[in-house]
């Protein structure tokens, strides 16, 4: 295809891109602006006829010689006014004219007899049940457009508003308001046909405009086209006539100044690559990058000399080294190298661990690149580059650490100002108003309830800017598998009163990760009473550290009742809480801990089976300077009911 199609067809297609969004855009507005206009109507006659029928029955009703001594009698009493109320159809026959897409308004019984109706036909027939039209409405709107716009049969909705008595459930009568499809879709139509028409003639226009526009501006490009192929070949020969002399358009006398310009710095270019590889090389050597290029064959033809600090090995000494030789596929980084090599697929950020002899082992991330066309066209070479993990996962925790402590002290601030201002002011204001109505025993009960309310909602204030005051984190290498154990260690006591006995597992002697102490010995231990708490007949908690090699995973399980689904979304709501001295603040303070640490925390429950809370850790690098420990057996303990003395928290395989 040629230049000049491309370009006409892009030009055609970016409008017609254009005004289709353009179109969806109005079309929406405009559907929404009706369906709740529509919405909005139907409800106001409705609320307007509940008005009325109320006022025309008791009015009536007051001239009724033996008032009803029953609900029943009542209910009778209403049906026959509102049927003898010749003057109400009529009413609801203008109220119905007003509204363009209402073609019915009824007041029916509470078995759905009409009694009156703005269609008097259908006085005394049974109201056929339709759906209803604000449940329509919360549908997605392309759906509701099409069952206006393209249902072949009009479907009706209805308002429905209840008339009744304080205290019964069930209604005396019901108003009801039926809005027509069809009459919605004829609100609609005119502004699809309007867009429709926009529409058309743009995508009109643009095709004559883009068959213009290419005509006058690829003839001009052509010629660049054939200058610049000349170029390439060290052909070009710079026109006898200057262009400015031949009538071009300013836009391309400057673009054929910048090609005689090219052409004499292209001629250049052969001489200066060998100074530009040099340059090349003294930039990769200041990077703290590791990079290795590869060549097609899956030579070594570059490294930085930030490779040596990575991988412990000389980049002169690596050099001319094949990708096999330097990595074999027996290791995690030749295996992946190969594959990505094979398939000519990237990877980015792949963590590896990659052990250096002597050295010891260091964890690194990994991009593998496949460079088309280099050196030369055809071919393809591969770029891997190495980054220490360690560092870049450390500035990311922190970066986390800053955002969240950050927007907690925005939040905090505007709690301050947006409440508990207008909370004082609130006090002040209930003072001055006791004051005036000093002595005065109808109000001073209501008085000193509003007064306990603004105090109790201070201390809730109080609480809150407590709760998301900046904490300052004091980090260590902190062993979760020792804080486990002396958390199980600690509810011992209280897990014995109550029947529960406290099993221990952990996986590996030791499971490090990079925290506050005492913020996570308060985490796990509001996490761990909870369980207690939930097994009010005993049961069994069994708490777990289970570390890998991104995260450590300590999870809590109990026996309980579960949690109601209803309420799982707000579990980690301050002052949430379903225990009736419960203050909701555990754990809400055990998530705010959790992520502090850059970690997650989630559960799962099953209702009169138990819960299970998991908090995933990052783990945390072990200290190369120290020789590697074998791996422990794994470390079990059970606290079991009336058990005598403390248990001993460290099995046999522990070095803890």
């Amino acid at each position: 295809m040629s230049l000049k199609s491309r370009l006409r067809i892009s030009i055609v297609t970016l409008v017609t891109l254009l005004v289709i969004a353009q179109s969806v855009v109005s079309l929406r507005f405009a559907a929404e602006d009706k369906f709740t206009d529509s919405l909005d109507r139907s409800q106001a006659i409705a609320e307007q006829v509940r008005h009325t029928v109320l006022q025309r029955v008791n009015e009536q009703a007051r001239s009724v010689e033996e008032p009803p001594a029953t609900m029943d009698q009542m209910r009778l009493l209403w049906y026959r006014l509102i049927e003898d109320d010749v003057a109400l159809p009529d009413l609801l026959i203008k109220t119905a004219a007003n509204a363009s897409a209402v073609i019915e308004i009824m007041v029916c019984d509470d078995a759905g007899v009409i009694l009156a109706s703005s269609l008097p036909k259908r006085q005394r027939l049974t109201y056929e049940s339709l759906p209803d039209l604000s449940i329509w409405q919360k549908r997605p709107l392309w759906d509701r457009l099409a069952d206006v716009l393209f249902r072949s049969q009009a479907k009706d909705y209805a308002i429905v508003q209840p008339i009744g008595v304080i205290g019964q459930q069930r209604p005396i009568l019901n108003i009801r308001v039926v809005v027509s499809s069809v009459l919605v879709r004829r609100a609609i139509l005119p502004h699809v046909e309007t867009l429709a028409a926009v529409s058309l003639l743009s995508l009109l226009a643009s095709i004559i405009l883009a068959y213009l526009f290419t005509n006058v501006l690829l003839r001009s490009l052509d010629r660049l086209s054939r200058q610049i192929e000349s170029i390439a070949t060290g052909k070009y020969i710079p026109p006898a006539t200057p262009v400015s002399a031949r009538g071009e358009a300013k836009e391309f006398v400057d673009i054929q100044s910048k090609l005689d310009v090219l052409n004499q710095q292209f001629r250049g270019a052969r001489e200066d690559m060998v100074q530009l590889r040099g340059n090349i090389d003294r930039m990769l050597q200041r990077l703290e990058e590791g990079f290795l290029l590869f060549d097609p064959e899956g030579r070594l033809m570059r490294a930085s000399r930030s490779v040596e600090r990575l991988l412990a090995e000389s980049p002169d000494h690596l050099q001319g080294h094949t990708v096999s030789e330097l990595f074999p596929d027996s290791t995690p980084l030749g295996e992946l190298v190969a594959s990505a090599i094979a398939g000519k697929q990237s990877v980015r950020d792949a963590q590896i661990t990659v052990q250096r002899g002597d050295a010891g082992p260091v964890r690194l991330l990994v991009n593998v690149e496949a460079l088309e066309g280099f050196p030369e066209p055809g071919s393809t070479s591969t770029l891997l580059t190495l980054r220490d993990a360690e560092s870049r996962r450390e500035i990311r925790s922190q970066l986390d650490i800053s955002t969240r402590l950050a927007a907690i002290s925005r939040l905090t601030g505007g709690v301050a100002h947006e409440i508990k201002n207008p909370l004082n002011a609130m006090a002040l204001h209930l003072e001055i108003l006791k004051g005036k109505l000093n002595g005065d025993a109808r109000v001073e009960r209501e008085l000193s309830v509003i007064g306990g309310e603004i105090a109790r909602l201070d201390r809730v204030v109080k609480t809150f800017l407590d709760f998301t005051r900046p904490v300052d984190l004091e980090l260590k290498d902190l062993d979760m598998v020792e804080v486990a154990r002396q958390v199980a260690a600690l509810v011992w006591p209280d897990a014995e009163r109550c029947g529960v006995s406290v099993e221990f597992n952990a996986g590996n002697a030791s499971a490090y990760i990079r925290a506050d102490e005492d913020l996570i010995k308060q985490a796990l231990l509001n996490v761990v009473n909870n369980g207690i708490e939930a097994m009010k007949k005993g049961g069994r908690l069994r708490l777990t550290v289970e570390p890998s090699a991104e995260t450590v995973l300590v999870t809590v399980t109990d026996e309980g009742s579960g949690i109601p689904p209803e309420v799982r979304e707000k579990i980690f709501n301050l002052y949430f809480t379903t225990k009736e001295k419960g203050s909701g603040i555990g754990l809400a303070m055990t998530y705010r801990i959790v992520q502090l640490h850059n970690a997650t925390m989630d559960f799962t429950s099953t209702p009169g089976a138990g819960t299970t809370f998991r908090m995933r850790f990052p783990a945390a690098e072990p200290d190369l300077s120290k020789p590697p420990s074998g791996r422990a057996a794994a470390s079990t303990v059970t606290v079991h009911p009336r058990s005598t003395g403390v248990p001993a928290l460290a099995s046999e395989g522990s070095k803890k």
